[in-house]
């Protein structure tokens, strides 16, 4: 599991058990986290996302991409060329 050492106040995607049964949502919301990644793998623009989803907030958005980005580069499996048989 990767290093989740992150500044509270930088934390904007969260869990409580209270909201939505404990899916990840982004802070003082009840939007669901992958709401961000699937509207973004569909080709919207963070404007369009915004316009949808009112009570996000840009930042907050900027910062759930870069902070997913730091966790698949921590996780990236290393893996070695294969070796060319001659």
């Amino acid at each position: 599991m990767p290093d989740t050492k992150l500044d509270r106040d930088a934390v904007v995607v969260v869990r409580n058990p209270a909201i939505l049964g404990g899916r990840p949502t982004f802070r003082g919301t009840r939007v669901q986290a992958e709401i961000l990644f699937e509207n973004l793998a569909a080709g919207y623009a963070l404007d369009e996302i915004l316009e949808n989803f009112p009570t996000l907030d840009r930042n907050d958005l900027i910062e759930a991409i870069r902070q997913a980005g730091e966790m698949v580069m921590q996780a990236a499996p290393e893996i070695m060329p294969k070796s060319r048989a001659g």
